[in-house]
This record gives C-alpha cells, sequence and structure tokens, in this order.
C-alpha cells in the first residue's frame, strides 16, 4: 500500500523521498532453532544483493523449520500493521464489544489521505465492520484503518499482542496521524491540519523540497512508534494461522480476508499455483509484505521488511527482491518436503 501515493498525485511528488539513512550490508542473525541452513544462506546472497536494509523470517508452518535475517531488528511496519487491527476487530467482536454486522455511516471528517476507495465513494455509504476490515485489508484503505482503530484502540491492539506473547510489535497511531506526524515533519506548517482537510483541499498541501522530505523520513525511520520485528510479524501470522489469536471460525476468516489481497506484487510475483494469504505496506523507503504462502499441504510464513538506502533505488527494486525472497523460501521448503517423502518399490511398498 502507498501510504502517500494519493499526496503524490496531488502534485507533491517529494513526498516519496527518504534520507539514505541505512547500510547496504547486512548484518548475520544467530541461527534459531530448526534453521534452514541452505535456505539461510540463499536469503542471506539476496539481502546482500539489495541496495538498502533487508528484514526476513520464513517458517514452514508444518515442520517448524525457519530462517531469518535481521529478523529480531525493529522495522517500521507502515500498512502491514492492519493485520494486527484485524486481530483485535474480531476479538472484540468475539467479546461482544462491537458487531462485524454493525453498519457504519461515513462522514466527510473521516476522509483521509493516502490508499484507499472510500473518499471517492458517493456520501451515504454505510459499509459494515465486515466490510471495513475486508477494504482495509484488500485495498489498504486508510479511511477504513482509521474508522476501526477509533473503535477498538492502538493502546488495546498493543494490549493484546503482549497477552498473545507477541514482545517486538506495537501499534501506536492512526493512518491520519502517522501520515500527519510525516507531514509536519517536513513542514511545521501543516501540524494540526486534518487528513480529510488536506483530502478535500489538496491545493493546501505545499510542494516539499528534498531537505524537507529527508528530514521527514529521517523522523519517520527514528519513531520507535509502530514497529515490528520480522519474527514477531511471522509470529502473529502463525498464531492466525493456529486459531491462537480468536476462535477457528474468526482465524478463518481473517484469513479468507487476506487471500483477497488485490495489491499483489511482492510475494505473489513469482508464486504460481499457490494460495497466499498476505498484506502488504509501503511509505517512502519502506516497502514491506507479510503473508502465509500455501502450496498442496505445505504452508510457508513470509515476513519481509525493506528499507532503502537513498532516492536511486526504485520500489520496484525492493518488489523484487521481495518476491524473490517468496520464492526461495517456498521452492526450498517444497523441495525439502519432496527429499524427506517416503520412496516406494515397484509394487507400491515404501522402502
Amino acid at each position: 500500500m502507498l501510504w502517500l501515493s494519493t499526496i503524490r498525485k496531488m502534485g507533491a511528488p517529494g513526498f516519496l523521498v527518504i534520507a539514505a539513512l541505512v547500510s547496504p550490508t547486512v548484518s548475520g542473525q544467530t541461527s534459531p532453532p530448526h534453521t534452514a541452513n541452505v535456505l539461510q544462506q540463499r536469503l542471506s546472497q539476496l539481502a546482500a544483493s539489495f541496495p538498502g536494509k533487508v528484514g526476513v523470517s520464513v517458517r514452514n508452518l508444518e515442520t517448524n523449520e525457519e530462517a531469518g535475517i535481521n529478523s529480531d531488528e525493529q522495522f517500521p511496519m507502515a500498512s502491514t500493521y492492519k493485520v494486527a487491527i484485524m486481530v483485535q476487530v474480531f476479538r472484540d467482536a468475539e467479546a461482544g464489544r462491537l458487531s462485524l454486522t454493525a453498519r457504519v455511516p461515513l462522514a466527510e471528517t473521516a476522509r483521509r489521505l493516502g490508499s484507499g476507495l472510500l473518499p471517492y465513494m458517493t456520501p451515504g455509504l454505510n459499509p459494515t465492520i465486515h466490510d471495513l476490515v475486508l477494504l482495509m485489508i484488500t485495498l489498504s484503505d486508510n479511511e477504513a484503518t482509521d474508522l476501526l482503530l477509533a473503535r477498538v484502540g492502538a493502546k488495546n491492539v498493543t494490549a493484546t499482542l503482549r497477552q498473545l506473547g507477541i514482545q517486538d510489535m506495537r501499534v501506536d497511531r492512526s493512518t491520519e496521524d502517522l501520515i500527519g506526524d510525516w507531514l509536519s515533519a517536513a513542514n511545521p506548517n501543516l501540524r494540526g491540519v486534518s487528513g480529510a482537510e488536506l483530502s478535500a483541499h489538496p491545493e493546501k498541501i505545499p510542494e516539499l523540497s528534498r531537505e524537507e522530505t529527508e528530514r521527514a523520513d529521517r523522523s519517520f525511520i527514528g519513531d520507535p512508534r509502530d514497529h515490528t520485528s520480522p519474527k514477531a510479524m511471522a509470529e502473529l501470522l502463525t498464531k492466525i494461522f493456529r486459531a491462537q489469536v480468536a476462535s477457528e471460525k474468526s482465524c478463518q476468516d481473517m484469513l479468507e480476508i487476506m487471500r483477497q489481497q488485490q495489491l499483489r506484487t511482492r510475494i505473489h510475483r513469482y508464486l504460481e499455483n499457490t494460495t497466499i494469504a498476505s498484506k502488504n505496506g509501503t511509505i517512502g523507503y519502506v516497502t514491506n509484505d507479510v503473508g502465509i504462502v500455501q502450496t498442496g499441504p505445505q504452508h510457508v510464513v513470509v515476513s519481509a521488511f525493506t528499507l532503502k538506502a537513498n532516492a536511486d533505488v526504485s520500489t520496484e527494486q525492493a518488489e523484487e527482491l521481495i518476491g524473490r525472497i517468496a520464492r526461495a523460501a517456498n521452492e526450498y521448503f517444497q523441495d525439502t518436503a519432496t527429499a524427506q517423502a517416503p520412496t516406494t518399490d515397484q509394487k507400491g511398498k515404501p522402502n
């Protein structure tokens, strides 16, 4: 999801520029239990080829075999944090604090900058809470996200993550506050201006200089809010798959929503004959994608986060890298499963 893509189209092309804040080298990780050494080497090669910082955690959900690069380090989540918000919505629904079928009237004040379709809908639309979750995940709709987060609370999302044993992930801000903080860091005159106002009056958004955008980008990447480690995100996806965050029914519903993902240029990039439940995220130099890849009976979690090294690195390069990472992980686990399968003699008996 391009958090600021709408802004860019409004005439502020500098919005997607972030300073060269990260080293192109990749630090080594202590191999966790059940590490796939061959896959670990392949991931290291891929990460080293990218001009920026890479964080990866991959895991076979049938065997628990895993590998990672910088998997315990913190990365900005961008819109991948919407997975955690979705979990909270379903938990609140099960607890009776909200209803997935309740309808939400849309108001002009709810309009948001960035990705999504709700700001462009004809007034009078009343989507259900479940509709909003679908839009938040499949189209990364920022208005839907903030309508949901206003009901469940960012502090409650983080508290739930702690209850689930996930320590290295936190959700702090609405998309309006996140983008607003970025804008005010670039230009203090924009502090306090609502997303609804800027969405309705894009002419109020000044064209930012490279220096201003780099200042905002340094502030954004250095801010610890709304960050995760790749391993923490992989753990959340694992718990959704294993129905450990909510009921079996709710977790299956969450996975089905994620399978409807419409933004398919990263984990999906090179994977054919697979079923993928995913959520990506993008802002400035941040390009992420997280999901569960299913090939036959095999399920592989892919949690991939990237930070570009400089303005010369394109989002396309980051997406290409994530696609190669997903393919490498899926192929490795398929090959491993084939190698471990029992052979048979001519009569069909195991050898």
